[in-house]
């Protein structure tokens, strides 16, 4: 989660910037919206392909060992966090991508002429002006991360071995496979009250800070 939200906003600041090829860049990354869960995970598969597909082409290209990456227990968990990432990547880029667009020109312009570096402008201006919309995609990143299903259900199917059968994939097994209605019903209120305590955590402590600006 964190890390989906980190690349997203670095990307989005680095496609507010008036570059060449940048307004192309866009329209490509945010069209990968209208993808599907199911469409992106046949293509995933497909990537993954120990055979034919791209990853094991270029680990080829290097001369470097072939991975199995949907067969071991390791990078299966890999694959499916990294497809996870690039899933929820898109509607935090869009999001925050907004937000950054949004800030007004003149502060940095005034920076500017203050001398102010890059990474002094990102911690003075560009953060505090994007934090409310930060925070609202970390906590809709998070919820999305925690049922994450399309994937594992297509890519591994829990496998090998139960070690990409993440929390949402049990319970529909649970429920609808091994037809344990009872574990699948308890299963489900933990994963509720997991996402309460963490959304309600960075409700607090976005609370805390909003105070602490205000003070």
């Amino acid at each position: 989660s964190i890390f989906t939200v980190l690349c997203a906003y670095f990307l989005a600041i680095l496609a507010s910037k008036k570059m060449r090829g940048m307004g192309l860049f866009r329209t490509i990354f945010s069209a990968t919206m209208g993808i599907s869960v199911t469409v992106a995970s046949i293509l995933w598969l497909f990537m993954f392909n120990p055979q034919i597909g791209l990853f094991s082409k270029v680990l080829a290209a290097l001369h470097l060992p072939d991975v199995n990456w949907l067969s071991d227990p390791v990078w299966a968990l890999v694959a499916i966090i990294g497809t996870t990432v690039w899933m929820n990547i898109r509607f935090a880029f869009l999001i925050l991508l907004g937000a950054v667009q949004a800030i007004p020109t003149d502060l940095y312009q005034v920076a500017d002429l203050n001398g102010a570096s890059k990474w002094l402008r990102l911690r003075k201006i560009t953060l505090p002006a994007t934090e409310p919309t930060l925070f609202f995609v970390m906590v809709v990143t998070l919820i999305n991360a925690f049922q994450t299903f399309g994937q594992v259900d297509i890519l591994t199917a829990g496998g090998p071995d139960y070690h990409t059968n993440l929390l949402v994939y049990s319970i529909y097994q649970d429920a609808f496979v091994n037809h344990t209605i009872g574990r699948a019903s308890a299963e489900s209120v933990v994963l509720t009250v997991i996402i309460m305590i963490f959304t309600f955590i960075q409700f607090y402590l976005n609370k805390r800070k909003a105070a602490k600006y205000a003070g």
